[in-house]
């Protein structure tokens, strides 16, 4: 008889293997069926691997025991911070140029050459191997390191690089105004403000080098998910101008130009010093003539340019509720009244267990970061403001980025 229940047991399928096998499958089907024009997985297997991941990931932070889940939280800034050496020290972009494995001494010769102060042999060997473990690095035989493709996305001509993206979030000034958030929780006020008695905006234009490095970091963000927005808002292919209200260096609004082969104008709409380095931007990547750079302030006015297409992107969430509404007050004002907009935005409760825990980090860094009351909003937090300032939402979509887009008229 026990034997009867030792073979019936044995013949169950056990859960975990079921999870594993379509969780190995999904994948699989992912990687061969990818849309060629946008590098992304067809909504269905996009869906069915966000599931499954979720599951894993929700899986594997709940089985680890509590005190390693809050020790390590504790220390991911540490973590944060090798990645961030790693971006400062150009060791990716050494390594690739190497085009293969390096010793921590080639590494250190490498970077002399670069002109950095002297560094310190023993410490950066350390720092290698903590970037292995974190699977920023490979560690090869004979004590080498290689690139992972995880790293892949730090060297600087990587198409969807995020080296300017660590630099900004990861850098000196990032780790002093995210410890000024034990502040920002009584005093109602940003980080930054906390640390630089003003906010980032105003701060940026005494202060070129941050400027350049917010710019950049903000342009990396717009060049990874410009391929899922724009593939998943048809509507683009429609528009035969479209300005971007607060475009930074233009590197979105560009992607969407590309995509339909210039055959839509394009203009973009920011502060004169992004205006400035946008130009230059578009220069060294050949495309100066491709958008018109107009410099402003849309806290204060925006031109009439009559565009049928306008594009608010991470804009209407950098702003407390009553500066959001005042920019989409003085928008609704100045466009043509057949226009639409386009609001693109990271909304709350929409996306997976995985992209809200990122989103979350988002919100937590707009704390630090952005003026003083910006933050993500839920769906319905938007509409209402939306329709506060006098525009009616048509449509709205969801993409594969983890953005979600509201599409609206003036009423």
């Amino acid at each position: 008889m026990a034997t009867t229940d030792k073979k019936k047991d044995a013949c169950k399928i056990r859960p975990v293997y079921v999870i594993v096998g379509v969780g190995v499958f999904a994948v699989f089907l992912g990687y061969i069926s990818v849309a060629p024009p946008t590098d992304l997985p067809v909504w269905p297997l996009y869906t069915l691997n966000a599931k499954v991941w979720q599951s894993f990931e929700y899986w594997s932070q709940h089985v680890k025991p509590y005190h390693i889940r809050i020790m390590t939280t504790a220390l991911q800034h540490i973590e944060s911070r090798a990645l961030y050496i790693l971006c400062y020290l150009n060791i990716p972009d050494i390594i690739h140029e190497a085009k293969e494995p390096l010793s921590c001494e080639e590494i250190k010769m490498s970077a002399d050459k670069l002109g950095y102060d002297a560094l310190s042999l023993p410490y950066l060997c350390r720092i290698l191997h903590a970037a292995a473990h974190f699977d920023f690095l490979q560690e090869v035989s004979d004590e080498k390191y290689a690139l992972t493709p995880l790293s892949e996305y730090l060297v600087s001509s990587h198409p969807k690089s995020l080296k300017n993206y660590v630099k900004l979030y990861s850098g000196d000034e990032a780790l002093v105004i995210s410890t000024a958030l034990s502040r920002s929780i009584f005093s109602g006020q940003s980080g930054f403000k906390e640390t630089y008695r003003q906010d980032l905006l105003d701060y940026l234009k005494v202060d070129p080098s941050l400027q350049e490095i917010y710019d950049n970091g903000e342009a990396d963000t717009s060049r990874l998910v410009a391929p899922a927005i724009i593939a998943d808002y048809p509507p683009f292919g429609t528009c035969k101008h479209i300005c971007d209200i607060g475009g930074g260096l233009g590197t979105f609004l560009y992607a969407v130009l590309d995509y339909y082969s210039f055959g839509i104008k394009g203009t973009n709409f920011d502060l004169p010093d992004v205006i400035k380095s946008a130009n230059e931007y578009m220069k060294f990547y050949g495309a100066a003539n491709k958008i018109t750079m107009v410099a402003g302030n849309f806290t204060k006015e925006i031109p009439k340019f009559s565009c049928d297409c306008y594009v608010l992107k991470d804009i209407v969430e950098n702003w407390s509720d009553e500066d959001a509404a005042t920019i989409l007050t003085k928008l609704n004002s100045s466009i043509p009244r057949a226009s639409r907009v386009v609001v693109i935005e990271r909304i709350l409760h929409t996306g997976s267990y995985s992209e809200e825990r990122f989103k979350s980090l988002i919100d937590l860094t707009m704390m630090s970061f952005h003026p003083s009351h910006s933050r993500l909003r839920s769906e319905e937090e938007l509409l209402f403001l939306m329709e506060q300032t006098g525009f009616q939402a048509s449509r709205s979509y969801s993409t594969r980025g983890g953005y979600s887009i509201i599409e609206a008229v003036p009423s």
